[in-house]
């Protein structure tokens, strides 16, 4: 089901630069992700709220195709939850349970019993050097924004607000977005008071997207620090995957694997798990890519 697409992404210097805020509105990348996957109301909400994280990390990264990847393992029946964002704020992602479905104990989705806590957010930056950077921390509670907001803290050394959310019904996301706010080295104490005074305000999110969307959502939530929009992006789902990545997939896997594919299967079908697209390769197919496996590994030898 299409929504009316808002999205966006703001970066915004707060109290004359001592702190700053990526606010995002991602309710059409949100719907997109629930379409291709048939999430749940539950799986919306948490793989909504991960991607929404992941893409304003993509816009904090600083060089040319540079992705930062955000996966939560908490040990709960949703499973792995999976986001992907590179500096264009393209996201992707996946849950491993997409159905996952729980009985509300209050008016809020379970989300955190359904992701569990029993585990870690793991963070992994490639900025092309020779290792990704890879930042890891314990789940706080599985809601998400929290275990965001600890990685921060904790792995990056700052100290950060965090507000996702994903106002979802059986059919449509009502609305969803994202908000955080960092102080900058050097804050004042007021500047610092002021910031966490303001906490209380940012957390309903997805309701004050819905109302007020993006641009509405900086007066409505930072007028009062200040702000002044530096960068103004879009945001989207988007795969990035293609038939020639998946055979070099396929050729990495080896002469002696695609052996087997060709004598057991007499063929292959590979699922992308982002955008569940099937690529399909005949027997005489494979072949070819054997005889590439086999070329490389002569050429290595």
């Amino acid at each position: 089901m299409s929504v009316l697409n808002r999205d966006g992404l703001l970066n915004i210097s707060l109290l004359d630069g001592q702190a700053r805020a990526v606010l995002i509105e991602s309710t059409a990348m949100v719907q997109a992700a629930k379409d291709i996957h048939g999430l749940s109301k539950i799986a919306t909400a948490a793989l909504g709220r991960t991607l929404t994280a992941a893409a304003m990390m993509g816009s904090m990264l600083k060089g040319r195709d540079e992705s930062v990847t955000a996966s939560i393992r908490g040990g709960g029946p949703i499973g792995t939850v999976l986001a992907v964002a590179n500096d264009r704020c393209d996201v992707k992602g996946y849950v491993d349970n997409p159905a996952i479905d729980l009985p509300r104990t209050g008016p809020k989705l379970p989300v955190g019993a359904a992701v569990g806590r029993d585990g870690r957010l793991t963070i992994i930056k490639d900025m092309h050097l020779r290792e990704p950077y890879v930042g890891q921390v314990n789940l706080v509670s599985g809601e998400i924004a929290e275990d965001f907001a600890m990685y921060f803290t904790a792995s990056e050394q700052t100290p950060s607000l965090v507000s996702l959310g994903v106002l979802v019904s059986d059919e449509r996301v009502e609305s969803a977005g994202g908000l955080i706010v960092q102080m900058m080295p050097g804050a004042s104490e007021a500047a610092i008071a002021s910031v966490e005074a303001s906490a209380g305000m940012f957390m309903d999110i997805s309701g004050t997207m819905k109302e007020y969307h993006l641009d509405g959502a900086v007066a409505q939530l930072l007028t009062h620090l200040e702000p002044k929009v530096l960068e103004r992006r879009e945001t989207r789902y988007a795969c990035d995957c293609s038939r020639d990545r998946v055979e070099r997939a396929l050729i990495s896997l080896g002469r002696e694997e695609l052996e087997d594919m060709i004598r057991t299967q007499h063929g292959a079908e590979v699922d992308c798990h982002f955008c569940n697209k099937r690529y399909a390769f005949s027997e005489d197919q494979l072949r070819e890519l054997l005889a590439s496996a086999t070329s490389k590994t002569s050429e290595g030898e």
